[in-house]
């Protein structure tokens, strides 16, 4: 069924012809008979009108289909695709990991606690939040993802900020090695910076209380924000094929109430690079 495109309004203007406005500010002017273009808006709002019936009708719907004013559930509408169970596994124990598992929407099927092989293998997507960067838990989990096709998002703290992703889709978009790559090659201090996520992992490692100092977890609100910015990536793959923030990485500052984009490109691919390590090491 037609549906308006979200974002887009149809209306008449104020000298009697339509107009359409578009998402990025953009207004177009339309012509056509009155009659015929408030039929077309009470049937893309969704106010029980039928479809214009008549051959002038249809040519309209169809030009407002290839300006991108309307749309239909095949075009990406907000919806579960397919009616399919949608497998999530949440990877953490924290405010942002429990926050996800509560808005995510009520057809995800969601497991949680620690991720191995197997939950990766029968998961549809994968959701890791950890903390301080657990830089060799995450070359494991990218290389599991990469073997079973199985997409993922993260998220962990840096200082007071927290870094989301970017949700990586084997064969589509960066993975963690990418990123991870990309961060060392920007870096000032690239052995600084190795060094430091080695500390972080020995203190993964040793698992007790004072390896790491505590992390600055969010209030609930800034959790819910944080949930729900990854929320939307995976529901914008699931229902349309492509992540919100493609090959993006988020930054959010809470103390300044602003999110940074950070694009992040995939590495080059060099002939006879090595696989992802069963269980890699601590980073350097």
């Amino acid at each position: 069924m037609d549906r308006i495109t979200p974002g887009h309004h149809l209306y008449p203007g104020p000298d009697g012809s339509w107009r359409h406005s578009s998402p990025d500010g953009r207004f177009t002017r339309i012509r056509g008979p009155y009659e015929l273009l408030s039929a077309a808006r009470k049937h893309a709002y969704g106010a029980g009108a039928p479809a214009v019936p008549d051959e002038n009708g249809r040519a309209l719907l169809e030009a407002l289909h290839a300006r991108g004013v309307l749309t239909t559930a095949a075009d990406g509408q907000a919806g579960d695709p397919d009616g399919a169970p949608w497998n999530v596994h949440i990877e953490g124990d924290d405010p942002v990991a429990h926050a996800v598992a509560a808005l995510l929407p009520p057809t995800a099927c969601v497991t949680t606690g620690p991720l191995d092989e197997e939950a990766v293998r029968v998961a549809d997507c994968v959701v890791s939040s950890a903390g301080w960067l657990p830089d060799a838990r995450w070359q494991q989990i990218d290389g599991w993802c990469k073997r079973h096709s199985t997409a993922w998002h993260r998220c962990h703290v840096e200082g007071l900020r927290f870094v989301l992703g970017p949700l990586s889709v084997p064969g589509s978009t960066v993975g963690y090695a990418d990123t991870r790559g990309r961060i060392l090659a920007a870096a000032d201090l690239p052995d600084e910076l190795t060094a430091h996520w080695a500390y972080l992992d020995q203190g993964h490692a040793a698992g007790v209380t004072g390896a790491l100092p505590p992390v600055p977890w969010p209030g609930a609100a800034v959790a819910a924000v944080l949930a729900g910015l990854l929320i939307e990536d995976l529901w914008r793959l699931r229902t349309t094929g492509a992540p919100a923030a493609r090959n993006v990485q988020l930054v959010v500052d809470p103390s300044t109430a602003t999110v940074s984009r950070h694009l992040v490109l995939p590495l080059p691919v060099t002939a006879g690079a090595p696989e992802t390590p069963e269980t890699p090491g601590a980073a350097g």
